[in-house]
C-alpha cells in the first residue's frame, strides 16, 4: 500500500496548510500517476476528480 500526502491551502493565508496521509493500493497510485498531468500534485488532481464527480454525479 502506498501513502499519498496531500496539502490543504487555507484561504486566510497563502502558505501551505495542514497535511494528511491517505493509504492507497499500489495499483490505485499507478492509475493516478497515468492520469494526472506531468508535474501535477496529487492534491490538485484529486480536487479535479472530486469537482468532476460532483458536477456529473446526479443524485435522486
Amino acid at each position: 500500500m502506498m501513502n499519498i500526502v496531500t496539502e490543504k491551502n487555507k484561504a486566510s493565508n497563502k502558505h501551505i496548510g495542514e497535511r494528511t496521509t491517505i493509504g492507497l493500493k499500489t495499483t490505485t497510485k499507478e492509475r493516478l500517476d497515468k492520469s494526472r498531468a506531468p508535474g501535477q500534485c496529487y492534491d490538485g488532481f484529486i480536487c479535479q476528480l472530486v469537482d468532476c464527480w460532483e458536477k456529473y454525479n446526479i443524485r435522486p
